[in-house]
């Protein structure tokens, strides 16, 4: 599955690619910041989008995201807890994911999502 990752931090993208590739996504575009403009013209099938660095309110992000791709799968992977992750499923996350993953978590959790079309990390709630 071709995925766009949103990740301000280029230190962590190899680590996410490898990450990403064992749960069958396929890293094709990486962007520091949101571009909806930019993911609705790549159309990837996945976006794996770091919430805790976004200008905008990551529920609003999630959701321009999700208007502008409906069928694509959306994790949101997040540092933050509580009623966010409720909001970040809300406005169209299929995955909310913690930060304290460590990869195989992550993996896991990545191909739990897809199999059942929904996963919130338990850190998250």
């Amino acid at each position: 599955m071709d995925s766009y990752v949103v990740e301000p931090q280029s230190l962590f993208i190899p680590y996410l690619s490898d990450v990403l590739a064992g749960a069958e996504l396929r890293v094709v575009r990486v962007a520091p910041t949101l571009d909806v403009d930019d993911i609705r013209a790549s159309r990837p099938e996945a976006l794996f989008v770091d919430t805790d660095f976004l200008d905008v309110d990551p529920a609003d992000a999630v959701s321009a995201m999700r208007a502008a791709l409906p069928r694509a799968f959306i994790c949101a992977y997040t540092d933050r807890q509580g009623a966010r992750a409720d909001r970040l499923r809300f406005a169209g996350a299929n995955c909310v994911l913690s930060k304290r993953s460590g990869p195989g978590e992550i993996t896991d959790a990545l191909l739990a999502a897809r199999k059942r079309g929904s996963f919130t990390d338990p850190r998250c709630d």
